[in-house]
Protein backbone atom coordinates (compact mmCIF):
# COMPACT_ATOMS: atom_id res chain seq x y z
CA UNK A 1 0.00 0.00 0.00
CA UNK A 2 1.46 3.36 -0.78
CA UNK A 3 1.14 5.97 1.59
CA UNK A 4 0.65 9.55 0.20
CA UNK A 5 1.93 12.86 2.20
CA UNK A 6 -1.22 15.32 3.37
CA UNK A 7 -2.01 18.42 1.08
CA UNK A 8 -0.07 21.04 1.36
CA UNK A 9 -2.91 23.47 2.71
CA UNK A 10 -3.46 20.04 5.25
CA UNK A 11 0.02 20.30 6.36
CA UNK A 12 0.11 23.79 6.67
CA UNK A 13 -2.10 22.88 9.46
CA UNK A 14 -0.41 20.19 10.95
CA UNK A 15 2.46 22.64 10.45
CA UNK A 16 0.39 25.31 12.40
CA UNK A 17 -0.68 23.09 15.36
CA UNK A 18 2.61 21.83 15.74
CA UNK A 19 4.14 25.13 16.79
CA UNK A 20 1.31 26.11 18.52
CA UNK A 21 1.58 22.71 20.94
CA UNK A 22 5.24 22.25 21.46
CA UNK A 23 6.16 25.99 20.78
CA UNK A 24 8.66 26.17 17.42
CA UNK A 25 9.89 23.33 15.25
CA UNK A 26 12.78 22.45 12.60
CA UNK A 27 13.35 20.52 9.37
CA UNK A 28 13.74 16.87 12.03
CA UNK A 29 10.26 17.50 13.94
CA UNK A 30 8.51 18.28 10.04
CA UNK A 31 9.92 15.02 9.11
CA UNK A 32 8.26 13.32 12.42
CA UNK A 33 4.83 14.56 11.84
CA UNK A 34 4.70 13.67 7.74
CA UNK A 35 5.29 17.23 6.50
CA UNK A 36 7.34 17.44 3.48
CA UNK A 37 9.34 20.70 2.88
CA UNK A 38 9.21 22.44 5.73
CA UNK A 39 10.74 25.85 4.46
CA UNK A 40 7.44 25.74 2.07
CA UNK A 41 4.92 25.05 4.11
CA UNK A 42 6.33 28.26 6.34
CA UNK A 43 6.79 30.47 3.06
CA UNK A 44 2.94 29.72 2.76
CA UNK A 45 1.94 30.31 6.01
CA UNK A 46 4.23 33.98 5.87
CA UNK A 47 2.38 34.74 2.40
CA UNK A 48 -1.41 33.78 4.17
CA UNK A 49 -0.11 36.85 7.01
CA UNK A 50 1.74 34.88 10.02
CA UNK A 51 4.47 36.41 11.15
CA UNK A 52 7.28 33.65 12.51
CA UNK A 53 10.56 34.16 14.37
CA UNK A 54 13.53 31.86 13.58
CA UNK A 55 16.94 30.45 14.60
CA UNK A 56 19.69 28.76 13.28
CA UNK A 57 20.84 26.20 15.33
CA UNK A 58 23.41 22.97 15.01
CA UNK A 59 21.26 19.76 15.48
CA UNK A 60 22.00 16.23 15.87
CA UNK A 61 19.63 14.18 13.35
CA UNK A 62 17.99 10.96 13.76
CA UNK A 63 21.43 9.20 12.53
CA UNK A 64 23.42 11.24 15.25
CA UNK A 65 24.64 13.63 12.09
CA UNK A 66 25.31 16.82 13.31
CA UNK A 67 24.31 19.60 10.82
CA UNK A 68 24.51 23.26 11.26
CA UNK A 69 22.21 25.79 10.16
CA UNK A 70 19.21 23.98 11.07
CA UNK A 71 16.13 26.79 10.85
CA UNK A 72 13.92 26.64 14.12
CA UNK A 73 10.73 28.28 13.61
CA UNK A 74 7.86 29.80 16.17
CA UNK A 75 5.04 32.21 15.60
CA UNK A 76 5.66 36.05 16.31
CA UNK A 77 2.46 36.34 17.93
CA UNK A 78 3.38 39.62 19.60
CA UNK A 79 3.76 40.99 16.09
CA UNK A 80 0.76 39.15 14.58
CA UNK A 81 -2.54 41.62 14.92
CA UNK A 82 -5.63 40.68 16.12
CA UNK A 83 -7.17 39.66 13.06
CA UNK A 84 -3.82 37.73 11.82
CA UNK A 85 -4.65 35.51 15.22
CA UNK A 86 -8.22 35.73 14.41
CA UNK A 87 -7.00 34.15 10.92
CA UNK A 88 -4.24 31.58 12.84
CA UNK A 89 -7.33 30.49 15.54
CA UNK A 90 -9.52 29.91 12.02
CA UNK A 91 -6.91 27.68 10.43
CA UNK A 92 -5.90 25.92 13.61
CA UNK A 93 -9.95 25.09 13.57
CA UNK A 94 -10.79 27.53 16.85
CA UNK A 95 -13.11 29.77 15.57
Amino acid sequence: MKKHAPSTHNQQIIVAKYIVEHGTINRYDADQIGVCHLAARIRELKNKGFVFNWIDQIVLDPHGIEHKGVRRYWFNKPAMTQKQITKLNKLLGKS
